[in-house]
């Protein structure tokens, strides 16, 4: 482990498509050595993903994670109950979980997308108007995975087929929504990113481990929120060879992977975990 992390309490907070999991299968076997070397090492691993509750939960169960992750772009945290040893504020229970929420609803998102839509001339097509058929065909997922990914609460994903881009963004932004880039679409959320609930989530950790280092795993634009609230920041390379630009732009010190996706994943994890790396 470098120097610098020797001794410290670690935890690791990572996106997920493009960079644990491959960004067109959703495969973890690349990834699975080194989420096994974090499990060993007691090293709690934070899953920030725009995917849903609904989409996290059996990859969480697979993978044998008993910690906090947060869904839909810093929507909301969910918290194993009784993770922590001391009281939450602004908590709600949901079975086996504590929530806390950040994001607006999902109906005001899907209301604003179209009323600014049609103010804008423009036409867009988002997960609450698309067909399951439609999102097993944009996104690859079976028909099950696109159940799951349709049920959303802070984060609704969208493209634009025709119509001024800019425009429309500006347009949604002036309405104070916020609006990001991940690897196949727009996400728009109700003014909060994937940072806000990381901020949140260390400031809890942190309450028992003052000295926590925390390491932030990304691929894309949609990460840039999250990776500035981490001590370390990893970019893991995109499938046409690339880092993500805005990424790369807004954060010069960010570290880059030389593997693609989950394979460079791996190469993050492994470097962290290596006593000869520095």
């Amino acid at each position: 482990m470098p120097a610098e992390l020797k001794d410290k309490s670690v935890v690791v907070i990572t996106d997920l498509d493009g960079t644990m999991l491959d960004q067109r299968t959703y495969a973890y076997d690349q990834s699975l050595p080194a989420i096994e070397k974090l499990r060993q090492a007691e090293i709690p691993l934070v899953l920030c993903s725009s995917k849903t509750a609904a989409e996290i939960i059996p990859l969480q169960r697979e993978l044998e994670l008993k910690q906090p992750f947060i869904c839909e772009s810093g929507g909301a945290i969910y918290l194993p109950q009784n993770y922590f040893p001391f009281a939450m504020a602004a908590m709600e229970s949901r079975r086996v979980f504590d929530v806390i929420e950040f994001g607006k609803r999902i109906f005001h998102l899907r209301q604003a997308l179209q009323e600014t839509a049609q103010a804008c001339d423009a036409v867009v097509q988002s997960f609450g108007t698309m067909t399951f058929q439609a999102i097993m065909s944009g996104t690859g997922l079976n028909l099950e995975q696109a159940i799951q990914a349709r049920q959303r609460e802070y984060d609704e994903p969208f493209f634009i087929d025709a119509g001024d881009e800019a425009m429309l963004l500006d347009a949604l932004r002036a309405r104070g929504l916020t609006v990001t880039r991940g690897d196949r679409f727009y996400h728009l959320t109700g003014g909060h990113d994937k940072g806000d609930a990381v901020k949140t989530l260390l400031a809890h950790y942190r309450r028992q481990q003052p000295s926590l280092i925390s390491i932030g795993i990304g691929n894309s634009a949609n990460d840039l929120p999250l990776l500035r609230r981490t001590d370390i920041a990893v970019l893991v390379r995109n499938p046409d060879g690339s880092w993500d630009a805005e990424v790369a732009a807004q954060l010069p010190s960010v570290q880059r992977s030389d593997g693609i996706g989950p394979a460079g994943w791996r190469e993050a994890i492994e470097n962290l975990l290596n006593p000869k790396w520095a």
